[in-house]
């Protein structure tokens, strides 16, 4: 049976900040992106970069790992996690172990959120979408970027307005 979900972004509630971060594996690239915003979804940061052939998997927590340190560097304290691949979450909340090749990553991971006040949370992809976008930026750049907040692209600078005014996504299940 096929019906439609109504997803939203949801904005974070003081004192938190939240991350939203992607991973993107296509047939020739991989990439990485994120985007981190406050309370009234104004954007604090953004980042994509590429990857390796690698898995999907890998590829998301790249994103997720590049994303907490830049809330590091910011001096953000409360970040609220949020994430499209439940494995992911999995992987943070120790129910699964994750793949051996990834195993440096996710302990980068986990000790870096280990000097946070943090939750993780699943987010559909489509309510994903600026994550998503920079992810797929990401495979057609040549290095890591923190992009410029106050130039954005026009298309991702949509789905932010987007966001911040709740607009719902369809998810057709």
């Amino acid at each position: 049976m096929v019906y439609d979900k109504i997803v939203t972004w949801i904005k974070p509630k003081v004192p938190f900040v939240k991350l939203n971060s992607d991973g993107s594996v296509k047939n020739h690239c991989a990439g990485f992106g994120g985007i981190i915003r406050d309370h009234n979804g104004n954007v604090l940061a953004a980042y994509a970069g590429p990857l390796n052939k690698c898995t999907v998997i890998t590829a998301e927590l790249n994103a997720l790992s590049y994303g907490i340190d830049i809330c590091s560097n910011m001096g953000c304290n409360n970040i609220w996690l949020e994430v499209d691949a439940q494995l992911v979450i999995q992987i943070i909340n120790n129910v699964v172990l994750g793949n051996p090749q990834n195993f440096y990553l996710i302990r980068k991971i986990k000790q870096s959120l280990s000097t946070f006040n943090f939750y993780i949370s699943h987010i559909y992809r489509e309510a994903n979408c600026c994550a998503d976008w920079l992810a797929n930026l990401g495979c057609t750049l040549d290095h890591f970027q923190e992009l410029n907040i106050n130039s954005l692209d026009p298309m991702l600078k949509g789905m932010i307005t987007l966001d911040k005014a709740a607009l719902p996504y369809i998810r057709h299940v």
